[in-house]
């Protein structure tokens, strides 16, 4: 009989337990099998940076690589909304700007998911300054020569940027209301594909995030003219502010985090944002991060939350400038 009873017992619990979400089974074992970082822009960005420094590590910290994989599109949006379908296991994370978060639900076209409902924070990662660069070629080498080619020629000179309603453009389009400028927008998808034309000289200037552009800016194969932070960046402490040139009261920073899908169970999330803090501590990521311009925050959860939700109403605001004509 006691036999029995314990036959019977296993059998139940095996029944219970395959009746349990498998999501919920693992947990205390998570990770078993490499974590995907999606980055919703081409490979070369800050984005895609951030997130190729943090792979490598994921298996130091957590047991289990991270594969980068880039799904570029829409200013970020088509990567986000493949983050945002994945399922809510912890295996799948999007690492990405404000731009798919926060700007794309004012662009005025269906995006397919609810930013501030199909995703949980993670990280708030890194803030980064938003900078204006120009070939080489161009017969400019600050911002006030940049502005009065500009008014000599309108429409004539055209910037690049990482898509049609991210950060980058954005800076661009409200540095022209501010200077009262018309430079034409040249859209590309992803900072890197931008980055190659301006380099090739097929485009004569780009607004970027400083991140990206130190290492072109120190092989001279472009020219920084202009950062958009408030004070001078003290990686090129002689490229003066957009303010203090001509432009005052302007500002263009940016910021890359990290979230999961909404439904990620909290014991992952928690296992997820302990790994990325150390991860982003290490001397080995933070110095590579701050010699190339960018500032590493590594937020906890609710924290990023809040710079999520406040700047999702800053972005609304603008949706004059965002919305896709």
């Amino acid at each position: 009989m006691t036999t029995r009873r314990v036959f019977l017992g296993r059998v139940m619990a095996g029944v219970a337990g395959a009746a349990l979400p498998q999501r919920l089974l693992g947990q205390s074992d998570y990770p078993v099998r490499p974590i995907h970082i999606i980055v919703p822009f081409a490979p070369g960005g800050g984005a895609d940076i951030v997130s190729r420094l943090i792979a490598p590590h994921l298996q130091e910290t957590l047991g289990q690589a991270g594969v980068v994989d880039n799904r570029s599109g829409a200013a970020g949006r088509l990567g986000a909304s493949v983050a945002a379908k994945s399922a809510p296991d912890g295996y799948t994370v999007l690492v990405t700007t404000e731009s798919s978060l926060v700007i794309a639900p004012h662009v005025g076209i269906p995006i397919g998911y609810d930013p501030l409902k199909d995703f949980v924070p993670i990280s708030l990662l890194t803030r980064n300054t938003i900078m204006v660069v120009v070939h080489p070629s161009m017969p400019v080498h600050n911002l006030q020569e940049y502005m009065a080619l500009a008014r000599a020629k309108p429409g004539e000179v055209f910037f690049a940027s990482s898509g049609v309603g991210g950060p980058n453009h954005l800076a661009g389009e409200i540095f022209n209301r501010m200077a009262g400028l018309k430079i034409t927008h040249v859209p590309y998808q992803g900072t890197g594909l931008a980055l190659e034309a301006v380099v090739s000289n097929q485009v004569g200037s780009m607004w970027g995030f400083m991140a990206g552009l130190v290492p072109y800016i120190r092989e001279g194969q472009l020219r920084a003219i202009a950062v958009g932070s408030k004070e001078r960046s003290p990686i090129l402490p002689d490229v003066p502010t957009i303010a203090e040139s001509g432009v005052p009261g302007y500002e263009a920073m940016s910021w890359i985090g990290m979230v999961a899908p909404a439904g990620t169970p909290q014991p992952v999330l928690d296992k997820l944002w302990g790994a990325v803090n150390s991860i982003m501590h290490m001397p080995s990521v933070s110095d590579i991060l701050v010699k190339s311009g960018s500032e590493v925050v590594a937020s906890k959860p609710e924290e990023f939350r809040a710079v999520v939700e406040s700047d999702y109403v800053k972005y609304g605001k603008l949706a004059d400038v965002i919305r896709v004509k």
